[in-house]
C-alpha cells in the first residue's frame, strides 16, 4: 500500500487503547524492548542523574501513553499531558480513574520498578503518576495555536515520546511542531525527543497509518532550526524484523532550548 493511502492518526479507525495494547503493553510484541525498554532506560538516566530537572513538564506522547511518566513522576512536581484527540483524552482518564477495561501498564511499570531495584512497588509508582498529573490538554492540529483557547505556563521540560512524526503529514509540518513545543519551553529548557528513523507505517489491528519518514540528518537540521542545540543522541538500530511497524532505528535526543525563533 502506497503511503499517501495509509490512515492517519486523526482518522476514526484510529484505536487508542488498540495501539498502546498492540505495541507498548505486550511484553510479547516482537519489538517491545525498543518500543518500551529503550525509553525507560533513557528516561530512568536522564532523570537519575540530574541532568534535567524542574517543577513542571509537559508531555506530549503518541496514544494515552503512561510508561514515559513514570521516572519523570520522581522528578517533577506537575506533569500537563497533552493529547491530540478526544478518544485518546477519554481512554488516559480511565486509566487515570482507575477505570475498568483501562489499559494496563503494568509491564512497563514492573520493568522500570527492576532497573530502580523496587519491583514490589509498581503499584505505588503508578498511582504516584495519577497524583502528579495535573492537567490532560488537547492539542488540534487544525489551528495555528493548537493549544487554543489553553494558555500554559513556560516550563523547563517538555517530553515527547513517539508524537511528533505522526501528527506530522509532511517535512515543514514536523519543523513547526518542533517550534510549537519549543514553543512551551524556558530558554534553557529541554525536550526530550524519541521517534524513528524511515519509518513509513505502523498497524493498528489490521489497519496501517501514515508516519512521516526522516533521518538523522533531517532531524539534526530541523532542532537547529527551531532553535535547539542537541546535547546528547541515541540512536539503536531495530534489532527484529516486525509487519506492524517499518522503521530501521529507535533515537532519543536531549535538546536544549537556546534561543526564541
Amino acid at each position: 500500500m502506497d503511503s499517501i493511502l495509509h490512515k492517519h492518526y486523526h482518522d476514526e479507525e484510529f484505536d487508542p487503547k488498540g495501539l498502546v495494547e498492540g505495541h507498548f503493553c505486550d511484553e510479547n510484541y516482537p519489538l517491545i524492548d525498543e518500543s518500551v525498554g529503550f525509553p525507560l532506560r533513557k528516561l530512568h538516566e536522564t532523570f537519575s542523574s540530574g541532568r534535567v530537572s524542574g517543577d513542571t513538564m509537559i508531555d506530549i506522547s503518541m496514544g494515552p501513553s503512561v510508561y514515559q511518566l513514570l521516572s519523570a513522576s520522581d522528578i517533577f512536581k506537575e506533569i500537563i499531558v497533552i493529547e491530540f484527540t478526544e478518544p485518546n483524552i477519554q481512554e488516559f482518564e480511565k486509566w487515570l480513574k482507575k477505570d475498568p477495561g483501562a489499559a494496563d501498564w503494568s509491564y512497563a511499570t514492573k520493568a522500570l520498578c527492576d532497573l530502580e531495584g523496587n519491583r514490589e512497588e509498581w503499584q505505588v509508582k503508578e498511582d504516584k503518576v495519577r497524583r502528579v498529573v495535573k492537567q490532560v490538554v488537547k492539542w488540534d492540529v487544525s489551528k495555528d495555536n493548537p493549544l487554543d483557547p489553553v494558555v500554559l505556563p513556560k516550563v523547563d521540560c517538555v517530553l515527547c515520546l513517539w508524537a511528533l512524526h505522526v501528527i506530522s503529514r509532511e517535512t515543514d509540518a514536523y519543523r513547526s511542531n518542533l517550534r510549537k513545543c519549543a514553543s512551551l519551553l524556558n530558554i534553557g529548557g529541554h525536550l526530550l525527543l524519541f521517534g524513528v528513523f524511515n519509518m513509513t507505517y505502523y498497524k493498528i489491528g489490521e489497519h496501517k497509518f501514515f508516519i512521516l519518514p526522516y533521518d538523522e540528518t533531517f532531524l539534526r537540521e530541523a532542532l537547529r532550526d527551531a532553535g535547539y542545540v542537541i546535547e546528547n543522541m541515541d540512536v539503536l538500530p531495530s534489532r527484529k524484523g516486525c509487519d506492524m511497524v517499518d522503521y530501521d532505528h529507535v533515537v532519543y535526543v536531549i535538546a536544549r532550548k537556546e534561543r526564541e525563533v
